[in-house]
């Protein structure tokens, strides 16, 4: 028995669906930057207001007796909202290299630093919401792949 192999050289059309595939990239990996980045941005507030735990799974040190936000709130969760306007200015922005998570004001900028890095109140308590737990980045990762091979069609 005799094998014949048929090799056709098809080069130039790989070479013209790869310069097609990298010039889609930059808008899709941005496409799905952003997708992802609005996820963490849901997961943060998510966590925060309605489990009132930290990107680590742990409850929210508790309001002080002080507090004025302790005294109204009948639940006893810590959920890092009096008036709503540090979450509410929660958002991001994409390019086509990162997805970055932002403040849009200074005074809530101000406010997040305070509960997640120096510490708030006269006692310094640090609530570290602003974080991306193991658990978050393993989906995101996940997400953006299949994203990036939706996009690609494969």
């Amino acid at each position: 028995m005799v094998a014949k192999i048929t090799f056709t050289d098809n080069s130039a059309e790989i070479a013209n669906d790869f310069s097609i595939l990298v010039k889609k990239m930059p808008q899709l990996v941005q496409r799905s930057l952003a997708k992802v980045s609005a996820f963490e941005v849901a997961s943060i507030k998510n966590r925060t207001q309605n489990k009132g735990i930290d990107a680590f799974g742990k409850k929210f040190a508790p309001y002080s007796k002080k507090n004025k936000r302790a005294r109204r709130k009948q639940s006893g969760v810590v959920d890092l909202t009096d008036t709503g306007q540090m979450f509410s200015a929660l958002t991001f922005k994409s390019s086509r290299s990162k997805g970055e998570l932002f403040f849009r004001s200074k005074d809530a900028t101000d406010k997040a630093s305070y509960h997640d890095l120096f510490g708030a109140g006269k006692n310094k308590v640090k609530r570290q919401f602003f974080r991306i737990s193991k658990k978050e980045q393993s989906q995101i990762q996940k997400q953006f792949n299949e994203l990036i091979l939706k996009g690609l069609g494969l």
